[in-house]
């Protein structure tokens, strides 16, 4: 019986030959789109996200938590409104550089110049203020954290304002406890910068004149209120930030009329920073555009050394 015989084309190839040969190009597509894609894939996940931390608000400056809970006789709107803004305008306390030169001497001497080309004084005698006492919020805490004054000689923390400093505890002391056992000549406040914006400016203002009754009546201390400094233009147009030059000077002009019935001396120190718009001088600015350079506390202190001698 004869063997039958395949069948094939005229080249002589088989069907099954042909299926396995586009069986194998099938297979060898489906691996390279496979191959092309994974390729492809890693590629678009290469990240492209900034190669530094930008600051913000939730960081701060910052941003100084533990704000104690106000028990003057404000409003209780003032009082939600003066320990939420600390979050706002903290600063992180180590973001201060305590091993600047411009710190290793007890005198500090030399000349700055402004934007405008005006000179401004920075020259001031540490010795001067051995027996003063700063009051502040985080703004303050930077005269000893730049290593220009002693730690002793401040009474400061963040988020800090008027209505908290009778009962708050720093470094373990009250401030009653701090007043007795420091007996400074001379008392310098400034706080405000925390509650502006957010709270009732004329609240605010009766709080600070509580304060300073309240030093009045327990030492013989020389006391000075300063005004709160300015923010820059781009610090007041984050539209996360209350705190405008307009409710500034409304409440650097209520604190002025409402210290001038107490025994305190009212210091007008915005004006010293401002630049001719009123907005905070940039060269005396931190970047959040509210706190402080370093050489800032240098004009802080010989303006103040001028101003009370």
């Amino acid at each position: 019986m004869a063997t039958k015989k395949k069948k094939t084309n005229k080249f002589g190839i088989t069907p099954s030959v042909i299926f396995l040969n586009l069986t194998i190009i099938l297979l060898l597509v489906i691996i390279f789109f496979f191959a092309y894609n994974v390729i492809k894939g890693d590629d678009e996940t290469v990240s492209v996200s900034a190669p530094f931390t930008p600051v913000t608000e939730e960081q701060e400056i910052s941003t100084p938590e533990s704000v104690p809970t106000e028990s003057d006789n404000s409003s209780v709107n003032q009082s939600k409104d003066e320990s939420s803004l600390s979050s706002e305008t903290s600063y992180d306390e180590s973001s201060f550089d305590v091993t600047s030169d411009e710190t290793s001497s007890d005198e500090t001497s030399s000349e700055d110049t402004s934007s405008e080309g005006e000179t401004v004084d920075t020259y001031f005698d540490r010795e001067f203020f051995d027996s003063s006492l700063f009051i502040g919020d985080s703004i303050s805490t930077g005269l000893s954290l730049y290593g220009f004054l002693d730690a002793e000689n401040v009474f400061a923390t963040q988020g800090l304002a008027p209505s908290t400093v009778l009962s708050i505890e720093i470094d373990g002391k009250t401030f009653s406890g701090k007043i007795a056992s420091f007996k400074p000549e001379k008392i310098f406040i400034m706080l405000g910068t925390n509650s502006v914006g957010y709270g009732n400016a004329e609240d605010l203002v009766d709080s600070m004149k509580t304060l300073v009754d309240n030093i009045s009546s327990t030492c013989k201390s020389e006391i000075y209120v300063l005004s709160i400094p300015p923010v820059t233009r781009d610090a007041e147009a984050r539209q996360d930030n209350y705190l405008t030059i307009d409710a500034i000077n409304e409440y650097n002009g209520l604190l002025k009329t409402a210290i001038s019935g107490t025994k305190a001396k009212f210091i007008d120190f915005n004006s010293i920073l401002s630049d001719s718009d009123g907005y905070f001088n940039e060269e005396y600015a931190e970047m959040d555009g509210i706190h402080f350079m370093g050489s800032t506390y240098q004009v802080m202190l010989s303006y103040l050394q001028k101003t009370t001698q």
